[in-house]
């Protein structure tokens, strides 16, 4: 679930109102901002906090981050401001700015509180854990070993630290430091969590399997460590394992104890607006969270449309269908032309499997905003996947006219074109361009080696140049699906001995994964390649129709509630 600014990052942790409490600015303010250019003597000491655009921001907000400013601005003009407090004025605005995602102006936030309160600890964590979330490692590792002199024997800092070193890479280091609190009470799990990812990067799988293990032992809904310990046991040669613990990935990461960001999260919780935390949670993939703030948020403003739609997302996400249709039908039941409820309704009825009625419901939208990209693209899938090939051909050229057109539609287009009449020179050409504009799409040179090595037309016939191609795929993307290609093209060319040898090879290497839709086929193609023949769907048509990998992708209901950007969220 998006919305028009990028999603806030768990750095909501930071976002507690600090303990001083500002006032409100008086009617009779100053002409100029000392906070965006403190008066002597403070210029001497402090950074400009220039103002930002907070125009997009909730009421309440807007309020808070003004009475910040005043706060601070009261205080560089007394005579005898004491320099804790105003670390603390700092602070508070810090905390407020990162809400808006204004990154620069809350370091500068922080880096005037830590040099006005310079021996206190959290000042120099917070704004490491500032740097860390917003992906500036060299600027948060200065920070938390700065904080590490202040105060050593804080656990959650060598956690920080730790990941730290990790993202830059530095494995050694980061594992000293996940060592250094892997039995600590409230930090073991999420400490094996990295230990384990350290083991699977150094090829250390049994160790992995060891960290990983704790990791869910500690704490069984780290569902995100199943990924990593899935990949582990792949290594180790114990598909099974590996596909069971596959089927239980979920993206939870192992939460941490760090009482300095737990106290500013009981405060934040109090100061944040229902809807922004709601948005917060929807960042940390907690949509549980955030169906309950969407619904206090509700309890207040039970006719802001956009929010209830966002609660109708966040209900649907945390597993809860019928609660969340029922909040679209009540948005429709006031808004009856809400784009959005109209296309997240027409995704349940395609759920349900009532083509039918989705389709009708995609036109609606259509009617109502004739360039959504998502509708157009699940309406030309429709008319894919039902055989009309015109209709889709049609409905991916309007979807690629749009802004945000799905990637697939572009071949998908070209395919459905091809499939309504156009020749193959006419569909090699716009394969040709269209690969010359992303040329490191794999669907894509798939479909143009099929062409290029199975089409009947010898004016397109190239079995040279479809080598050429495969082999370049294979290099650049290695994976079964390329090395298929590349037996495919060596097979088309007629040496099936080499085309055999190197099927098998894309076989072994999936390693049992491949789903059967895919699988199956592929040992069709070996048999008949070491029989010394092309596959008979391989020599009748270059993209036969039940090639999944030249179709529309599985429909996936999740998407659109979960990643479908909302132009106003709430």
């Amino acid at each position: 679930m998006n919305s028009p600014r990028p999603m806030v990052r768990p750095i909501a942790l930071l976002l507690a109102l600090l303990t001083l409490s500002a006032g409100r600015i008086g009617a009779g303010g100053p002409a100029a901002d000392p906070v965006a250019s403190p008066p002597p003597p403070w210029d001497k000491r402090l950074v400009p906090v220039p103002e930002s655009d907070i125009s997009g921001a909730e009421p309440g907000m807007q309020q808070a981050i003004v009475e910040a400013r005043a706060g601070i601005a009261r205080l560089l003009q007394s005579a005898d401001s004491d320099p804790t407090k105003l670390a603390q004025a700092y602070g508070r605005l810090g905390a407020l700015l990162v809400l808006r995602e204004v990154e620069a102006p809350a370091d500068a936030a922080f880096r005037n509180a830590r040099t006005l309160e310079p021996e206190a600890f959290r000042w120099p964590y917070y704004a490491g854990y500032l740097a860390m979330m917003t992906g500036n490692n060299d600027r948060a590792l200065e920070l938390f070993e700065a904080a590490r002199l202040l105060d050593p024997d804080y656990p959650a800092l060598y956690l920080r630290l730790g990941k730290v070193h990790l993202d830059r890479s530095e494995l050694a280091e980061a594992s000293a430091n996940f060592e250094r609190i892997a039995a600590v009470p409230g930090l073991e799990s999420a400490a094996h969590f990295y230990l384990g990812q350290i083991a699977n990067l150094q090829r250390r799988y049994q160790d992995a399997v060891g960290h990983l293990t704790k990791t869910l032992e500690k704490d069984p809904e780290a569902t995100e460590a199943q990924w990593p310990l899935a990949q582990a046991y792949r290594a180790l040669g114990q598909d099974d394992l590996a596909r069971e613990h596959m089927a239980l990935v979920e993206p939870r990461t192992p939460p941490a104890k760090d009482p300095l960001l737990e106290q500013l999260q009981g405060a934040a919780q109090q100061s944040v607006p229902a809807f922004e935390r709601a948005i917060y949670a929807v960042d940390k993939h907690d949509y549980k969270t955030a169906a309950t703030e969407f619904a206090s948020g509700l309890e207040v403003a039970p006719e802001n449309w956009a929010a209830r739609v966002s609660y109708a997302r966040a209900l649907y996400l945390s597993g809860d269908r019928q609660a969340a249709e029922a909040e679209l039908d009540r948005v429709l039941a006031a808004q009856p032309d809400q784009t959005l409820a109209l296309f997240l309704k027409a995704v349940l009825a395609q759920q349900d499997g009532d083509r039918e009625h989705a389709a009708a419901l995609y036109r609606r939208v259509l009617g109502l905003e004739p360039s959504h990209p998502g509708v157009l693209f699940f309406l030309a899938n429709l008319d894919f996947e039902d055989g009309r090939w015109a209709e889709a051909a049609a409905g991916y050229r309007r979807a690629l006219a749009a802004e945000d057109a799905p990637a697939p539609a572009g071949l998908l287009a070209i395919v459905a074109e091809h499939r309504a009449g156009a020749s193959d020179g006419q569909s090699a050409e716009r394969i040709a361009a269209l690969a010359t504009e992303r040329p490191d799409d794999p669907s894509l040179r798939y479909a143009q080696i099929r062409l290029l090595a199975l089409t009947r037309d010898p004016a397109v016939r190239d079995p040279r140049r479809a080598g050429e191609l495969a082999a370049k795929l294979a290099f650049e993307q290695p994976g079964p699906q390329a090395l298929r290609t590349l037996a495919l093209s060596q097979a088309a060319a007629g040496d099936l001995e080499a085309a055999a040898a190197t099927q098998s090879q894309a076989i072994s290497m999936s390693g049992g994964w491949l789903p059967p839709a895919i699988r199956e086929p592929m040992e069709r193609e070996l048999a008949a390649y070491r029989d010394g023949r092309l596959p008979a769907d391989l020599s009748d048509e270059p993209w036969p129709a039940g090639d999944l990998l030249i179709a529309p992708p599985p429909f996936d209901p999740t998407g659109p509630f979960r990643d479908y950007p909302a132009a106003v969220p709430y």
